[in-house]
């Protein structure tokens, strides 16, 4: 930056400052209302919600910090820019961080909080783990509960300069966000130097979807990319219906733009129910076949009551050639089915028409078909189908509301549905244990506290795993996880129960039955005696491992354990599955200060509110 002359000094009645870092020119003025706004905490937060695809709740928000309205640094690249020539991006940074955290909870957000930390900040040494866990804590904010973004461009040379600050801020249980992905090149080195969270599909990337003739091929790599890597893509500058419906299609799981909901001081703590394509409140998640109805699969045929005679079901039969089933109903209430095929063969067997003719159907119907509440889930459907043991032909059931005939259903959109379903249930897997992924976990519990059932979540934390892994490698890391998704899924065999990968060696368990806590501790007790086998002769004998802390001190690490955080939440009480998580994180991070293998049981039902 030159120094403008004197007569344009005088133009802007400033005077001009050296910076010494670089030999530049800043306005004075500047300088000075950059050290009030940092002494007196003036920033005007504001955020933006990060939909979850088809969920109403935001997954989080973007928050954005600007200068005060009547300043010459309102705006966030003039503010930002000022105290990187004067040094002092970090200070602004953790004061940015502060007054979004604070207002974040103030508000009573919930989900996550997304912050981009610029360059300049995080090279300076005084932006350490240890000074962002204080600004977090003094805002009342769970590391947790924030995501740090940084740049694609600049990801691999930073992890390489600051890999020991991101060592730390991992171990505090902060996520990363990988902004602008696809933006410039090296974008899939940027992920495998940074292994982020979450990868922000850059602007340029949604432009390409608002084209003619779009091109969705980057952004399905991206997908698969982020599958490999376990981490969630966010679509960017989602600003039209169109890009939300192009989004939608392709299957990105969170969205955020000015169409999503705009920048704001107060954001919307509801999404507007025009973004979900018309989808119920009922019905706003991704469903599994555990969690999935049948009521959406339910044909409305008008039924015939069951004194109809057989020469007058024949002539429905013959108005209408498509129908292949008939429910016969009195008073609304369901007695059983006429099948096209078993009707025709009696109805046009040789002298049946003469014999038969004047009798009432009820004679003749399936007066014990499979029958169905509307509630039921498709798994438990399928599975009654098979036990059934009907001919193929005969694959199809009533589906009654309270008792009352709502409609009937057929195998062939059965079998559909549970086809999809875990299609959806794939792409949201965790590649490597194969278990559901963050969306299926948040709709699962959101759909038991919609239908207010009584449920458990136990949270499950492996203790020790990074030492274990820095040590051993990825792959003996690899070995460990699949070998703890196994024993959950070993201890959850009833057909209420859950299992979820959060991500990395973290679970979550979901038990709807009274036994929950047994089966909690059988599987501490089993991974307990586990656990030696997957260390050397030499480390077995010792009890553990050496290893460095975050100081870079010689530590020793005993066995690989598991801390369970368990709480049973009141649907009354909790909203979303925010609310759940919430209360299993507290309630992990309370078996955490245990001993190795412990399990704390979170007795309060429901999360505390800031007033």
């Amino acid at each position: 930056m030159s120094r403008p002359d004197d007569d344009t000094n005088t133009r802007l009645g400033h005077a001009l400052c050296d910076d010494p870092s670089t030999g530049d020119y800043i306005d004075c003025a500047s300088v000075q209302e950059l050290d009030q706004i940092l002494a007196r905490q003036s920033l005007t937060p504001a955020f933006a919600p990060i939909a979850e695809l088809r969920l109403r709740d935001p997954h989080g928000y973007r928050g954005q910090v600007s200068g005060p309205a009547d300043s010459q640094l309102r705006l966030p690249l003039t503010l930002f820019g000022v105290a990187e020539h004067c040094g002092r991006s970090a200070e602004l940074a953790l004061a940015a961080l502060k007054s979004l955290a604070t207002e974040f909870r103030a508000q009573g957000l919930g989900g996550k909080l997304f912050y981009r930390v610029r360059r300049a900040a995080l090279y300076d040494p005084s932006f350490c783990a240890d000074r962002l866990h204080e600004t977090l804590t003094q805002a009342g904010m769970e590391p947790e509960a924030f995501v740090l973004g940084l740049a694609e461009h600049r990801a691999q040379s930073s992890l390489k300069a600051l890999s020991r600050l991101f060592t730390d801020l991992r171990a505090l249980g902060i996520q990363f966000t990988l902004c602008g992905f696809g933006d410039s090149h090296g974008a899939l080195l940027a992920v495998q130097a940074l292994r982020p969270d979450y990868i922000e599909l850059g602007r340029g990337q949604i432009e390409v979807l608002q084209s003619p003739v779009p091109s969705f091929e980057f952004a399905r790599a991206t997908l698969d990319i982020a599958r490999r890597f376990n981490a969630l893509v966010v679509a960017t500058g989602i600003d039209t219906e169109k890009d939300l419906r192009a989004a939608e299609a392709l299957g990105i799981p969170l969205l955020q733009g000015t169409y999503v909901g705009a920048l704001d001081r107060e954001p919307k703590k509801r999404l507007r129910k025009k973004l979900f394509c018309g989808v119920g409140d009922s019905d706003l998640g991704l469903g599994d076949a555990h969690t999935a109805t049948v009521a959406g699969l339910a044909n409305e045929i008008p039924p015939v009551c069951s004194d109809y005679s057989v020469e007058e079901v024949g002539e429905v039969f013959h108005a209408t050639r498509q129908l292949q089933t008939l429910p016969v109903v009195e008073k609304g209430k369901p007695l059983g089915l006429v099948r096209r095929m078993d009707f025709m063969n009696l109805f046009l067997s040789r002298y049946g028409r003469d014999l038969h003719g004047r009798k009432p159907i009820r004679l003749f119907m399936d007066a014990r078909p499979v029958m169905v509440e509307h509630d039921t889930p498709i798994s438990e459907v399928s599975q009654k189908l098979t036990d059934y043991n009907q001919s193929s032909a005969q694959m199809d059931f009533l589906i009654t509301r309270n008792g009352r005939y709502l409609g009937v259903g057929y195998m062939v959109d059965l079998l559909r549905e549970i086809t999809v379903l875990q299609l959806q249930t794939a792409r949201h897997a965790n590649p490597l244990s194969g278990l559901p992924g963050n969306v299926p976990i948040n709709q699962r519990i959101n759909d038991m506290l919609l239908k207010r059932r009584s449920f458990v979540v136990v949270y499950v934390d492996l203790d020790n795993f990074k030492p274990f892994n820095d040590a051993y490698g990825y792959s003996k890391g690899d070995e460990v996880i699949v070998a703890v998704a196994t024993l959950l899924l070993s201890e959850c065999g009833t057909l209420g129960d859950f299992v979820g990968h959060v991500g990395g060696d973290d679970f979550v368990i979901l038990f709807e039955d009274d036994d929950w806590e047994t089966r909690c501790r059988r599987i501490l007790s089993t991974f307990e005696a586990q656990a030696p086998s997957f260390y050397n002769a030499t480390d077995r004998e010792n009890g553990g491992l050496w290893g460095e802390d975050r100081q870079g001190g010689r530590v020793f690490f005993p066995f690989l354990s598991l801390s369970l955080g368990a709480v049973q939440p009141d649907p009354s009480c909790c909203e979303s599955f925010h609310d759940v998580a919430t209360m299993a994180a507290d309630a992990k991070h309370m078996a955490k200060q245990q001993a190795g293998n412990s399990l704390f049981i979170e007795r309060r039902c429901g999360p505390h509110r800031v007033a």
